[in-house]
C-alpha cells in the first residue's frame, strides 16, 4: 500500500517542479507590448520590423540570446532561427526588434530568450497580424482599412495621450535603424524632431529618397520644424518639395488638427487612389488577371535550382535496370535449379549482383556531373540616390560537400531569411554584421533571401532629352559617365506610364536611347500564353526553344520576375494597375552582380548572378504643339 502512495507522490512532485520553473520564469520576464510593422499590419513579401517590449521584473540582469522562429500550423517550425544578443538590466524594460520576412498570409512566431544562468525563457506564440496588399480585399468598398497603406504618426518619447485617432501611432524609439527595414512603410506624419542617433536619421532619409511620403506638421508651439545634421534636407521652405524620389508635404496644423479629410487621401493605396465608378469593372478584371502574375518566391528559387540540376544518363540507367531485373529473375531462379551447384551459390549470386549493380547505379546516378559549389542569384536594386541602392536578392547556394557553411555580409544593413518554407538548421543574424550559419547536405541547395543597402560609384545618369506625345514616350536620351559598368550581358529598359521600352547603350556617346520596341508592363513581366491554334484536340503546342543554356534561361525568366518584383516597392500589387507618373521615367539595367557586392560564402565557389538596377528620374515632357504657349 505504501509503494503506490510513494509513486503518486513522486509523480506529483515531478509535475510540480516544471510548473514551478515556468512560474518563476514568468515572474522574471514578461512581454509588455508587441508592435508588428509600423501600423500593426505587415506587407507580404517584405522584411517587416517586429518590436517586442520585454520587462525584467527581477533584481538581476538578464543576458542571453533572443530568438525568433516562425511556426506552421502552430506546431511545425519553418525557416531558420533569427537571433541577437540581448541584455536587460534589473527592473528595466527593453525593446527587442527582429525583421522577419513575411512569406505567408497567416503565421505564428515563437519568441524566446536563451540564457546560461536562468535557462530559456519561452513566451506564448505571437500571431502574425493582417497582411497588406492581399489583392481582392483592397477593392471592397466596405473595408476602408484594406484600401490604405501602412502609415503612421511618430510619437515622441513620454507622450501621455495618443491623439489624433485618425491615424495609427508609432513610438519614435522603435523606428528601425536600418533603411532596409523601411520598405513596408508608405507614409509618415511628423510633428517633432526625433531625438535619434545617426543610424535612425539616415534610415528615415533613405526611406524618403527611395520614394517615401513625409508629412511635416507644426510642433507643440505651432512652430515649423527645424532639422539639423543628416535630416537638414527637410528644411526646404516650400509647401511641397522632393527629396530624391520622395515627397515632403508641409501642413500648417498641429497633430490634434489632423482630420480624416487630410489623412485619408494621403494613405490611400496608389492603385485605387484614382479609381472611379466607371473603372470598377476594369479593376475587377485586372485583379483576376494580375492574381496569376504576382511573383512567387518558390518559383524564383526553382529557376535558380534548375541551373545546378544534373543531366543523368537516363537511357543507360533504364537499360541497366532491365538487365538487373533480368539477372535476378529469371537468371538467379534458373541458377537455383542447377542441382550440380551448391545452393549457397544462388545466394552468393544474389548478393554479388546487388553489390555490383548498387555500385554501378551509385556511379551513374550520383551527383558529380561536373558540378561545383556555386552561388546563383537574381536581384533588383532600387536607387535612393546616385550612389546608394536598396537591393532585394534571391540566392541559391549549391554545395558538393556536406558540412556547416557560413554566409556573411558586413556594412550593408543586411536583413536575411531562409527562402525555404520548411525547417532549416540555420542561425540567422541580421544587421551591419549579418550571418547565415547553416548545415547543407552534399549536393543540395540552400535558398536565402536578403535585403541590403549597396553602394556604387556615381554613374552620372541623367535625362538629356525627351519627347512625349500624350501618354506616349517617343524619344529619350539618358547620359552616363565613364564609371557606368558596360558589360556584354547588360540589357536596358525604360518604363514610362504603363509601358516598358526596350533600349540600348551607345558606348561611343555613353547614352542610353530607346529602340523601336515596347510592351505593356503586365505583358512584359509574364510568359507568353500557350498557343492552342492548329493543334489537335486543342492541346497547346510545345514551345520552340532556342539552344540556350540552363543559366541563360534562368536569367531570362529572372529578368521578368525581378521587373515585376521591383514594383512591389511602389505598393502596387496588380501589374495592370501600375502607372508611373508622367513627370517621371524609370531606367532599368539588367547586369551581372558585381563580385564585390555579393554575399560572402566561406568556401571556394563559382558565382553567377544578375541584378536589375532601377532608378527613377524626372523627365521634362515636351508640350504638344496645340498646347504650346503663344
Amino acid at each position: 500500500m505504501k509503494r503506490p502512495l510513494f509513486l503518486v507522490a513522486v509523480i506529483l512532485v515531478c509535475g510540480w517542479m516544471p510548473c514551478t520553473g515556468m512560474a518563476q520564469q514568468k515572474d522574471t520576464l514578461r512581454i509588455v507590448e508587441t508592435v508588428w510593422g509600423f501600423d500593426g499590419r505587415v506587407v507580404h513579401g517584405q522584411f517587416m520590423p517586429l518590436s517586442i517590449l520585454v520587462d525584467n521584473l527581477s533584481d538581476q540582469p538578464i543576458e542571453g540570446v533572443a530568438t525568433l522562429r516562425t511556426l506552421s500550423g502552430l506546431v511545425s517550425p519553418t525557416g531558420g532561427v533569427s537571433s541577437q544578443a540581448v541584455f536587460i538590466g534589473p527592473g528595466a524594460r527593453r525593446w527587442i526588434q527582429f525583421y522577419p520576412y513575411i512569406r505567408s498570409l497567416t503565421a505564428s512566431w515563437m519568441f524566446a530568450i536563451e540564457t546560461e544562468e536562468h535557462g530559456t525563457f519561452r513566451f506564448d506564440a505571437i500571431d502574425q497580424p493582417r497582411v497588406v496588399l492581399t489583392g481582392q480585399d483592397r477593392f471592397r468598398q466596405d473595408d476602408a482599412e484594406a484600401r490604405t497603406m501602412p502609415s503612421v504618426i511618430l510619437d515622441p518619447s513620454g507622450l501621455a495621450t495618443r491623439a489624433p485617432t485618425t491615424i495609427k501611432h508609432m513610438p519614435a524609439e522603435i523606428f528601425p535603424p536600418y533603411a532596409t527595414a523601411t520598405s513596408g512603410l508608405f507614409a509618415m506624419f511628423l510633428d517633432h524632431v526625433p531625438d535619434w542617433e545617426a543610424p535612425r536619421q539616415e534610415a528615415l532619409l533613405s526611406w524618403l529618397k527611395a520614394g517615401g511620403r513625409l508629412h511635416l506638421l507644426l510642433d507643440t508651439n505651432r512652430q515649423t520644424l527645424r532639422f539639423s545634421g543628416t535630416l537638414s534636407p527637410l528644411n526646404e521652405p516650400f509647401p511641397q518639395f522632393s527629396v530624391g524620389n520622395g515627397r515632403v508635404i508641409r501642413h500648417d496644423i498641429q497633430r490634434a488638427e489632423l482630420t480624416s479629410q487630410i489623412v485619408d487621401p494621403a494613405v490611400l493605396s496608389p492603385d485605387v487612389a484614382e479609381d472611379n465608378a466607371d473603372e470598377a469593372a476594369v479593376a475587377n478584371q485586372s485583379r483576376q488577371i494580375a492574381s496569376s502574375r504576382r511573383v512567387n518566391d518558390d518559383d524564383v528559387f526553382g529557376l535558380l535550382r534548375e541551373v545546378t540540376q544534373p543531366e543523368h544518363a537516363w537511357p543507360v540507367i533504364v537499360v541497366l535496370s532491365l538487365v538487373y531485373v533480368g539477372l535476378i529473375f529469371p537468371g538467379c531462379w534458373i541458377l537455383s535449379k542447377q542441382h550440380r551447384m551448391h545452393y549457397l551459390v544462388t545466394y552468393a549470386a544474389l548478393t554479388g549482383l546487388s553489390l555490383a549493380f548498387s555500385l554501378v547505379f551509385l556511379f551513374l546516378g550520383r551527383r558529380g556531373y561536373g558540378e561545383a559549389t556555386s552561388v546563383h542569384s537574381v536581384a533588383f536594386a532600387t536607387a535612393e540616390d546616385a550612389t546608394h541602392w536598396n537591393a532585394f536578392q534571391y540566392s541559391s547556394v549549391f554545395v558538393t560537400s556536406g558540412r556547416r557553411y557560413q554566409i556573411e555580409d558586413k556594412d550593408h544593413q543586411t536583413l536575411l531569411s531562409s527562402g525555404a518554407d520548411e525547417a532549416v538548421d540555420a542561425r540567422i543574424v541580421s544587421g551591419n554584421t549579418a550571418l547565415f550559419d547553416t548545415i547543407i547536405p552534399p549536393f543540395a541547395s540552400q535558398a536565402i533571401l536578403s535585403r541590403r543597402r549597396l553602394s556604387t560609384e556615381d554613374w552620372g545618369m541623367s535625362v538629356v532629352s525627351s519627347s512625349v506625345s500624350g501618354d506616349e514616350l517617343s524619344e529619350l536620351t539618358v547620359s552616363v559617365n565613364e564609371k557606368f559598368p558596360i558589360k556584354v550581358e547588360n540589357q536596358y529598359f525604360v518604363i514610362y506610364g504603363q509601358q516598358v521600352h526596350f533600349a540600348e547603350l551607345n558606348s561611343s556617346t555613353r547614352t542610353i536611347q530607346l529602340q523601336n520596341r515596347r510592351d505593356l508592363i503586365s505583358s512584359f513581366c509574364n510568359p507568353d500564353p500557350p498557343d492552342f491554334s492548329g493543334t489537335p484536340f486543342g492541346f497547346p503546342q510545345p514551345a520552340q526553344k532556342d539552344q540556350k543554356s540552363a543559366l541563360e534561361e534562368c536569367f531570362e525568366s529572372g529578368l521578368k520576375a525581378m521587373m515585376a518584383r521591383s514594383l512591389t516597392d511602389d505598393f502596387v500589387n496588380d501589374l495592370v494597375k501600375f502607372r508611373l507618373p508622367n513627370d517621371r521615367v524609370r531606367i532599368a539595367v539588367w547586369a551581372p552582380v558585381p563580385s564585390t557586392s555579393d554575399l560572402t560564402l566561406d568556401a571556394e565557389s563559382r558565382r553567377d548572378g544578375r541584378v536589375l538596377y532601377v532608378r527613377t528620374l524626372p523627365v521634362q515632357a515636351e508640350l504638344p504643339v496645340s498646347n504650346q504657349p503663344p
